[in-house]
């Protein structure tokens, strides 16, 4: 009997093929530095809590509560109720140093019209950092490491120093998610809606993507992750004496598209490069180059930023999901800020991703923010935390921001200089 080829079974249609899918990612990443380039750590602290339903390792909840038996057995085994000293009211957040980049929701969406649901097994590494929060419910992924059991945990417990992840010693976090794809009309019947939804979450959701559904039972429009870590985008930002801001291109590849923008006094002032930045490429922005906007919502940004995000392959949909989500902590905040889309290859060595099966298309839209400290506001910094009895308050307040770890240590270099 003559043998079949595998080939032939294809043409003649007799081996179905896998699910026909496409798989879109955006991202965002935020890092700081001073007026001198440096990348600053500290960038640990939240600037919105997540959904109470979002899953996180021990210590890194962001308005979750903590799970009551790793609790007990750490107050077991240590002696201290999380990472809260003993005797202590409430409990505190696990200890991190060298935090230098807070990579802020990631999302991965499907887009399929393949009538029957669908397995797909997703994994995604972090090379330099922690994925530290997620949903739905992972398959596997990273452990935090924990300090040895403490020999008298009663007299002697373990100090909470020794919970410390210290991120510039390297980590490499990890993350994997087995899911159903459900099919366009079984998405449009599922319930998404979650107590505890907030706004930010809600923007994410497209009802043009397929909804997933893990084997606990949890559905959504996307795969969520977020983490902290410490590397080098490679977008290097430095703003000399007179108020320029110098942009160096150091990712190795094409950034293909970045915005810069400021508010400061109220006012919104902005500059757009569409035609992206080469290799190695620099680019200066004199605060003239900087145009301010009318007052209220400045829709001529936002257009412009959905298509430089569209036109590095997210779907019109998904473009305005990213802007829209984040659109009051990056063009409502005080600060100067630059918006840019990392190349591909960049993001892939970051995340490394697996998809099994394979998609048809992978779209993966990774966007660094880096926020620069211009130097007269240095400046103004340096004269605040000099200030003594009741002035002392503002420097206070200041060390009290989103960033004020970050404003802390440019603040210390220079006070030791």
């Amino acid at each position: 009997m003559k043998a079949i080829s595998i080939a032939s079974l294809v043409v003649a249609g007799l081996v179905q093929a896998g699910p026909v899918y496409q798989l879109h990612e955006w991202g965002t990443f935020t890092t700081v530095s001073g007026s001198d380039g440096v990348l600053l750590s500290g960038l640990q602290r939240e600037e919105e809590t997540l959904p109470s339903f979002v899953h996180s390792h021990l210590g890194f909840e962001n308005g979750q509560a903590q799970d009551p038996d790793e609790l007990n057995r750490i107050y077991q085994e240590h002696g201290t109720l999380g990472f809260s000293p003993p005797q202590s009211k409430g409990l505190g957040d696990r200890p991190v140093a060298g935090v230098t980049v807070k990579m802020e929701t990631p999302v991965i969406y499907f887009h399929s019209n393949e009538t029957s649901p669908f397995n797909v097994t997703v994994k995604v590494g972090f090379n330099g950092g922690t994925i530290s929060q997620w949903y739905p419910r992972r398959s596997s992924g990273e452990i935090l490491p924990e300090p040895p059991r403490a020999a008298d945990p009663v007299n002697h417990p373990t100090p909470i120093e020794a919970w410390t992840m210290d991120f510039s010693k390297g980590w490499h976090g990890s993350i994997e998610w087995k899911a159903d794809v459900l099919p366009p009309d079984e998405t449009r019947a599922q319930i998404l809606f979650k107590p505890g939804d907030n706004v930010g979450w809600l923007r994410a959701r497209q009802p043009v993507t397929n909804a997933v559904r893990t084997v606990s039972g949890e559905t959504e429009g996307y795969l969520f992750y977020r983490g902290v870590g410490n590397f080098i985008p490679g977008l290097k930002t430095t703003v000399n004496a007179d108020e320029t801001l110098h942009l160096e291109n150091q990712t190795g590849g094409r950034i293909p598209y970045l915005v810069v923008v400021e508010r400061a006094n109220g006012i919104l002032r902005w500059s757009e490069h569409t035609s992206g930045l080469d290799a190695n490429g620099t680019l200066t922005f004199p605060e003239s180059s900087l145009h301010a906007a009318p007052q209220g919502f400045c829709e001529a940004l936002y257009r412009s930023v959905t298509t430089g995000l569209a036109s590095c392959g997210l779907s019109e949909a998904e473009a305005r999901a990213m802007a829209e989500t984040w659109w009051n902590s990056y063009f409502e905040a005080t600060g100067l800020r630059v918006f840019w889309v990392l190349p591909r290859e960049t993001t892939d060595k970051l995340l490394p991703l697996e998809v099994s099966p394979a998609p048809s298309e992978i779209t993966r839209v990774l966007v660094g923010r880096s926020e620069v400290f211009r130097p007269r506001m240095e400046s103004e910094w340096l004269a605040a935390s000099r200030k003594t009895g009741e002035e002392a308050y503002v420097w206070q307040m200041i060390q009290a921001d989103r960033f004020g770890l970050a404003i802390g240590k440019r603040i210390g270099g220079l006070q030791a200089k």
